[in-house]
């Protein structure tokens, strides 16, 4: 499924320029030519500029190459390990173009994205273009209008952040790139280009609302979260701040793809979706994880891991899942549970209580060591800006300690006027 780039229209928005489709389609058109004269079928490039990345994409999808997309963030030992160990042909970098002499092998126009949040060797899965973008093209050819607007708050080598190039691509729209990644660059550059779409996991949205007033983005029109667990406070949040904006939450990740998305209001899904079929997808939870089955998932890894499948072909996604009533909640990642004295606590569910307690805009909660117990938990909170931090302080130990069981409650509460940040836009 080749991507073309035509038009005078702007399609990537940067401090310094506007790039329209046709010049975006000249380099990718440039990059077609020096693929086809050297044979090179995979190509590695690492870069954070999204005008590289679409053309590159664009040009692999016209040749049936095969593209490997990097962070810039992995050392340079890392990538050329990578090179070596898929038998890269052209390394592309914001300064560069390093040819290697591989063995030449046919190409099948598979995009291989690395996963968010891998240590040691980078898990790196592999996609078609068009199971990368079947929600794009679903949106492209439905509801979304031309012209529409998209801030870049992902890592554009992300899959979130390629889904956001590629619905722009795809549905004649636009992407917004800010000077920086900071609260107060994505809110500059939101307001000087009147966006109307706006994607970011749920950490991004409670720092951008810390800057952003209600009533500032008026043409904004759609409001996604993604990537993290979703908390009610922070969707109500949004809700407050922009009334005239859908919210919704979308569940994908770099193995499955979207995987659904969910526009009620309420966090989590509901439970109806479970055991049946959802926009095309199947849903269940097996020892309280989730699993799913969805054509739109990976082709497989090209690294060296194992696919997670069950044995009768599912897909497990490591997300823990709780069905209260009517409703399917999640608990954060299997990986995430903080065990203390053999009580499962699952941050996800911590933080999200601190952040309905008031005075409270941003919380991180993790395992502190003890002798004891093994761990406690410990919890970092980012108080409003008219707060008082002693008297909230005594008001959040009075909070938990009424509402949250013994091992639940933070032992360790530390003040913090920001919480870190990965490059994935998740908390650090």
């Amino acid at each position: 499924m080749p991507l073309y780039l035509k038009g005078s229209a702007p399609l990537v928005l940067t401090p310094e320029k506007s790039y329209s489709r046709d010049d975006i389609g000249i380099l990718a058109t440039e990059l077609c030519h020096q693929l086809t004269r050297s044979g090179a079928s995979r190509i590695l490039i690492t870069s954070d500029d999204a005008v590289q990345l679409l053309a590159a994409v664009a040009a692999i999808s016209r040749v049936n190459a095969d593209l490997w997309i990097a962070p810039t963030s992995v050392p340079a030992a890392e990538l050329k390990a990578l090179a070596e160990a898929q038998q890269i042909h052209l390394l592309i970098s914001p300064t560069e173009r390093v040819a290697f002499t591989a063995r030449r092998t046919p190409g099948s126009g598979r995009i291989c994205l690395m996963t968010s949040g891998t240590t040691g060797r980078p898990k790196v899965a592999a996609h078609s273009l068009e199971k990368l973008a079947g929600r794009a093209l679903a949106s492209a050819s439905a509801s979304l209008p031309q012209g529409t607007r998209w801030l870049l708050t992902y890592q554009p080598t992300a899959f979130a952040g390629m889904q956001v190039l590629l619905t722009a691509a795809f549905a004649e729209g636009a992407i917004v790139v800010p000077a920086h990644r900071d609260p107060v660059s994505w809110f500059e550059a939101a307001q000087h280009h009147d966006v109307t779409h706006i994607s970011g996991t749920p950490t991004f949205w409670r720092a951008f609302l810390m800057v952003a007033t209600p009533g500032s983005l008026p043409l904004l029109a759609q409001a996604t979260l993604g990537g993290e667990a979703i908390d009610q406070p922070t969707l109500d949040r949004i809700h407050h701040a922009f009334p005239k904006a859908r919210v919704t939450h979308i569940y994908a990740s770099t193995e499955a793809g979207v995987v659904f998305s969910v526009n009620d209001g309420v966090a989590g899904f509901p439970a109806a979706w479970l055991d049946t079929t959802v926009q095309g997808v199947g849903l269940r939870v097996r020892e309280g994880m989730l699993e799913v089955r969805t054509s739109r998932s990976m082709l497989g890894y090209v690294s060296e891991h194992a696919v997670p499948l069950t044995e009768d072909g599912w897909l497990r996604t490591f997300d823990r899942i709780e069905v209260d009533g009517d409703r399917a909640r999640f608990l954060g990642r299997d990986d995430s549970i903080i065990n203390v004295g053999g009580a499962k606590v699952h941050p996800h569910t911590i933080e999200a209580f601190l952040l309905s307690l008031p005075g409270i805009v941003e919380a991180r909660v993790f395992g502190v060591p003890n002798p004891i117990t093994g761990f406690v938990v410990g919890a970092e909170v980012v108080a409003a800006a008219d707060e008082n931090p002693a008297a909230l302080r005594l008001e959040i130990l009075k909070q938990c300690q009424a509402q949250l069981p013994r091992t639940h409650a933070p032992r360790v509460l530390n003040f913090v006027t920001n919480i870190r940040v990965a490059e994935s836009g998740k908390k650090g």
